[in-house]
């Protein structure tokens, strides 16, 4: 099983969870990694995404905010295919 990084951004919204960056979720697909985000973050409907965008890791790398940050804000935290927080010491 090959896992890949998917990244979910924020506006300056405030009805999205944060306010800026990014959560970045580990999974098999995009098709998986919205669902975990789904899960984590309930949107206001259940087909919509509680985000402003999503992008697979290469097209996240081509992004300014992949350097620079996103409404001055960076990875807020990282999930893996379960939707369990990847903590930088594990």
């Amino acid at each position: 099983m090959k896992l890949s990084n998917y990244y979910f951004t924020f506006g300056t919204d405030g009805r999205y969870p944060y306010r800026g960056g990014w959560v970045q979720i580990e999974t098999e697909s995009m098709n998986q990694a919205m669902e975990v985000f789904q899960q984590r973050f309930p949107g206001l409907t259940p087909e919509m995404l509680n985000c402003a965008d999503y992008y697979t890791q290469a097209q996240f790398e081509r992004t300014d905010m992949a350097r620079n940050g996103n409404f001055h804000a960076g990875c807020h935290m990282k999930l893996n295919q379960f939707g369990e927080e990847i903590r930088k010491d594990d």
